[in-house]
């Protein structure tokens, strides 16, 4: 949390301790208590406040809420969001392209991704990208831009887009599709309509002799959520049997999957204090429709976090230190590291924005003679990892992928 003025500094410490209170009530079974603290947050916070930090808590307060409704629906009636479990809904997709427009943090994740594969696609004839979650399609432009420029462009590129909504896909294809064509550049597109956990390979239509890059953003994370390991195993399986270039991952740099709630909560309103933050630095003006938008995309990632449990709880963020050991150890990748030339480039990304508050850093270990990944950071905040992976069991074309230099 920055700190405004003297008086926004004390609302958010007491802000938080009313937070934290609620959860020790939740925990100790005490219903006055957590009566008693949804009135107080209830005055004190609102989504439509001055500050972020009353704008998160009034989020944090109601997937609290929305917690103790369904530990005690007998007590609490509390109507429940329509998309409590889904964080990627038509809404969704609207805030994504808006925020697009006010902050660097989508335009960072896709840059960043953008140049990683545009160094596995060098000297490749036919490429194909698996996106499994296309929405929009806001990333391809740009690379359709820097393929068709090339002096040898690729003579067939091809993008499978997953998606669970039919038109939007239709949509984004149609989209897509106008664009490289405006570019010469020879396209296809093909619609998954399915959820993530059960689309097959056969669905994917991957070709002998295609570059094939997949494009995994803000997923993996959502395949932990059986407990047992098995559904991030096969989906990882499913990735590496499309025989990939490389697979750009992207992922919040977080660490919201602790199985006690307390910890949980500490580490979400940390992780995203600094992302209404930076919201608020972009969009100032109070009750600016556009941040409300934004800002309810985030509140349902955190309804997700706080008031889900089991299967229904999908946003299980993880710092990039975890994804590794679990790509590496048991997941069948290796880790094809960052090129100085990608850093400098999202580091010049960041200078377009007149905000020196975001920086980039690299991951890795000091001995590593390139970097593993590239984290976006507000202050000094993590919020997002970007880093490049290929199969350590396929003799295709995974195998020439050249490390950094």
């Amino acid at each position: 949390m920055l700190a405004g003025n003297h008086g926004d500094h004390h609302d958010g410490f007491e802000l938080i301790s009313l937070l934290m209170a609620f959860v020790e009530a939740i925990g100790s079974k005490n219903i006055a208590d957590i009566n008693h603290l949804i009135a107080r947050l209830g005055d004190l916070a609102s989504p439509r406040g001055g500050s972020p930090m009353s704008r998160l808590s009034a989020y944090f307060t109601e997937a609290l809420a929305l917690r103790v409704a369904r530990l005690w629906p007998h007590i609490f009636h509390i109507t429940t969001p329509r998309d409590l479990d889904r964080v990627d809904d038509d809404n969704g997709g609207t805030a994504l392209r808006l925020l697009n427009q006010v902050s660097p943090i989508p335009k960072f994740i896709h840059f960043t991704s953008n140049e990683i594969m545009l160094r596995a696609f060098e000297g490749k004839d036919r490429v194909h990208i698996i996106d499994f979650d296309i929405k929009q399609g806001l990333q391809w432009p740009s690379l359709f831009q820097s393929l068709a420029s090339r002096s040898n462009p690729p003579t067939h590129v091809r993008i499978t887009g997953v998606g669970e909504s039919k038109q939007e896909l239709i949509e984004t294809g149609d989209r897509l599709a106008g664009f490289a064509e405006a570019l010469n550049l020879p396209f296809e597109f093909h619609p998954v309509v399915d959820r993530l956990e059960d689309v097959r390979l056969w669905m994917l239509h991957v070709k002998e002799r295609e570059s094939v890059a997949v494009n995994c953003t803000f997923q993996l994370h959502k395949m932990l959520c059986d407990g047992n390991g098995g559904a991030i195993r096969d989906f990882l399986g499913l990735i590496r049997s499309t025989n990939p270039t490389v697979v750009v991952m992207a992922e919040q740099e977080a660490d919201h999957n602790e199985p006690i709630l307390e910890t949980r909560l500490c580490n979400s309103l940390k992780y995203y204090s600094a992302i209404f933050d930076s919201v608020d630095y972009s969009l100032p003006l109070e009750d600016s429709p556009v941040r409300i938008k934004i800002e309810e995309m985030f509140a349902r990632e955190i309804r997700n976090v706080i008031a889900c449990e089991g299967s229904e709880r999908l946003e299980r963020h993880e710092s990039f230190g975890k994804w590794r050991k679990l790509m590496e150890q048991g997941g069948g990748f290796r880790c094809l590291g960052i090129r100085e030339r990608e850093f400098l480039q999202s580091q010049m990304l960041l200078k377009m924005y007149s905000c020196n508050k975001y920086s980039v850093e690299k991951q890795g270990q000091e001995e590593e003679e390139a970097a593993s990944g590239l984290t976006l950071s507000w202050f000094d905040q993590p919020l997002y990892t970007v880093s490049a992976w290929a199969p350590i069991d396929v003799l295709g074309s995974s195998s020439t992928h050249s490390q950094p230099s």
